[in-house]
């Protein structure tokens, strides 16, 4: 049972759209875009363990989902890309996907990728990320007063065409490191493993709830971080069709581009989903012009009126909330 859904981080959210619309001449242009190829490559990579998690085997007591839980440690956070909680342990899964040739060398703690073409690129083991996960998921069970559960846990390679090779370590790298395919033979074994009775419902659904409740979203923002300001992003509306930044213009009531020849009518949602993820949720009317690059404020509030976009304030000093529209896209 999935007790938390896997969904798109802000961050990431607020990545895709500086990929839309940072000018690709800003200085750090290349480095947010390497970031998120990281993280879709990581989020495409839970996605397609979702089949195996469906094929896990039937238990007695029921086991519970949680994607993408963050959890507080000390001062800091940690998080989790699949945490399963069974009747009498853990499951930590640091799911991973990796393309060519992976060699696992936990006696150093690192991974090496070859990929063809490309010079070598060096991670952090996978497993003793899982095993940092663990050891930190056994804290905040201490700090919540739960009794320590034991936490078993599983690097899960998603690419089912990657090459693994073992430097060192052989037995760790067979007890821990699985293909996704895998999974539900290795769940089995655990679960014979445990074996032992299994925890109170009442508890199982206490800990749930706190779980649940300590879960505290990534609100960091790249913007500050790689430095862009307003003058770096580009405005209008633009055609979600064309790959390469088309402003459209707004003819007869709808929005047309002229590169495609694509058609839309509600294309300025996805460009004030953009204000409020890089520039700020709220908007003025002297904004709006320049953002949407429309001068007529008939036309304008007849397109935020479309959307059920509240505002306060008078007429000079009216200000509109596109916070709505982030949980509606």
């Amino acid at each position: 049972m999935i007790k938390k859904a896997r969904s798109v981080p802000l961050r990431m959210r607020i990545l895709r759209a500086m990929k839309r619309r940072v000018r690709s001449s800003h200085e750090k242009y290349q480095d947010f875009l390497n970031e998120l190829g990281r993280k879709e490559a990581g989020i495409y990579g839970e996605q397609s363990l979702d089949y195996y998690l469906k094929l896990l085997p039937e238990t007695e007591h029921p086991y519970y989902i949680f994607h993408g839980l963050r959890l507080p440690f000390r001062d800091t956070f940690f998080q989790m890309d699949t945490l399963i909680l069974f009747s009498n342990f853990f499951l930590v899964l640091e799911v991973k996907y990796f393309k060519g040739t992976l060699y696992f060398d936990p006696k150093n703690y690192q991974l090496l990728q070859e990929v063809e073409g490309n010079s070598i690129k060096v991670y952090q083991d996978p497993i003793l990320q899982a095993s940092n996960q663990c050891s930190k998921l056994q804290s905040w069970l201490r700090t919540k007063q739960f009794s320590e559960l034991p936490c078993e846990k599983l690097a899960v390679l998603s690419n089912p065409k990657v090459i693994t090779k073992v430097l060192s370590y052989h037995s760790e790298v067979n007890r821990y490191v699985i293909k996704s395919p895998a999974l539900s033979t290795k769940v089995n074994t655990l679960l014979k493993r445990h074996s032992s009775q299994p925890l109170d419902k009442r508890l199982i659904k206490k800990l749930i709830k706190q779980l649940l409740k300590d879960h505290t979203p990534d609100k960091s923002s790249p913007i500050s971080q790689y430095r862009v300001l307003p003058s770096d992003i580009i405005t209008g509306v633009l055609c979600p069709r064309c790959n390469l930044n088309e402003i459209m213009k707004r003819i007869h009531g709808t929005w047309e581009c002229t590169i495609c020849g694509g058609k839309y009518e509600d294309a300025h949602r996805a460009a004030l989903v953009d204000y409020a993820l890089l520039i700020s949720p709220f908007i003025t009317m002297r904004e709006l012009k320049r953002f949407l690059r429309i001068e007529n404020r008939v036309t304008i509030t007849r397109l935020l009126k479309s959307l059920d976009i509240e505002f306060v304030g008078g007429n000079k000093s009216r200000t509109y909330n596109l916070t709505p529209l982030l949980t509606k896209t």
